[in-house]
């Protein structure tokens, strides 16, 4: 039933369209009510066994949960009259997921694929198996199909008789060899250089680990490592700490990330990171949306390093 519907007689036969949470607010409200027709249209068409469409979630019958971020971030970017579309194959890929209906894949075909470990889309991270990779990311096993990237259930390769831990060691090993980006470039963010490393591919992020193999040619990472943020599937930003200001660099990447985050599609993290011999750790910050409103509180190992270079 679509939301706010009503008969010939004028009574509301649907319900009002889900509150808007925050993370959702590049729609307009037009747009999200919209947004929200279309997918119950959808839903209807499909036959889908939903249960209820709560704010930025579907919620299945058989208890899993499908988050709705990614997707939206997809319509906003796309012209009205592709959502339907867009939204039918989403929604087949994800329950997909969920279900027995796979298509034959070879063990060179794995990648790692980034996704932001959000609770809305914990059941569904929980059925494809996914492995903790940063704080507020976590990894899954993912293949290309014809129109799309699908991921897949660590079941799928129990099932096929795949040692588990060789798969995951050999999806990454692909992922950082194979994958390349299309584009790197240095931008200039307050006399301070942040390398920006993009990808047509959605796998861009998921080469962090050897980052500095990537920008080699651009920047080098000393053994101090280099600031970065995932914000996107396809984007990773980047500051090796030299002599600069590392502290005017954390303050640009900030807002950047959060905003890019917050747009998509393809989030991944709002956070950054140190990154360091191939590990990332958690620097947590604070943003309220003013110039002033940046703060940002590293671990007592790397606010040394930091100090080194006031």
């Amino acid at each position: 039933m679509r939301p706010n519907e009503q008969s010939a007689n004028g009574h509301q036969t649907g319900v009002e369209a889900p509150s808007q949470p925050v993370d959702f607010a590049f729609m307009g409200s037009t747009e999200w009510f919209e947004f929200h027709c279309e997918l119950y249209d959808v839903i209807a068409e499909l036959d889908l066994a939903v249960s209820t469409i709560s704010p930025g979630v579907i919620r299945l019958r058989n208890g899993k949960s499908l988050g709705l971020l990614q997707l939206a971030q997809h319509c906003h970017l796309r012209s009205r009259d592709d959502w339907h579309e867009l939204i039918a194959a989403h929604l087949c890929i994800m329950t997909a997921h969920l279900h027995d209906i796979v298509e034959p894949f070879s063990a060179f075909d794995l990648r790692v694929r980034l996704v932001p470990d959000t609770p809305d889309e914990r059941d569904t991270l929980r059925a494809l198996g996914a492995r903790p990779f940063a704080e507020g990311i976590v990894q899954v096993l993912a293949i290309d199909i014809d129109d799309a990237v699908r991921c897949v259930p660590t079941r799928e390769i129990v099932d096929i008789g795949w040692d588990l831990d060789e798969a995951w060691a050999s999806a990454l090993s692909q992922t950082e060899m194979l994958e390349r980006p299309d584009e790197i470039h240095a931008i200039d963010i307050g006399g301070v250089e942040i390398i920006h490393v993009f990808g047509d591919r959605p796998f861009t992020a998921s080469m962090i680990g050897v980052i500095d193999e990537l920008i080699g040619e651009t920047a080098d990472i000393g053994p101090e490592g280099a600031i970065v943020a995932l914000p996107l599937r396809h984007s990773v930003l980047v500051h090796p700490i030299g002599e600069d200001d590392v502290r005017t660099a954390i303050a640009g990447m900030i807002p950047i990330t959060r905003q890019l985050y917050k747009q998509g599609p393809g989030s991944v993290s709002p956070h950054l990171y140190w990154w360091r011999n191939g590990e990332l750790h958690w620097i947590p910050t604070f943003f309220d949306g003013t110039i002033s409103g940046v703060e940002f509180y590293p671990s007592d190992e790397l606010a040394a390093v930091i100090s080194e270079r006031d």
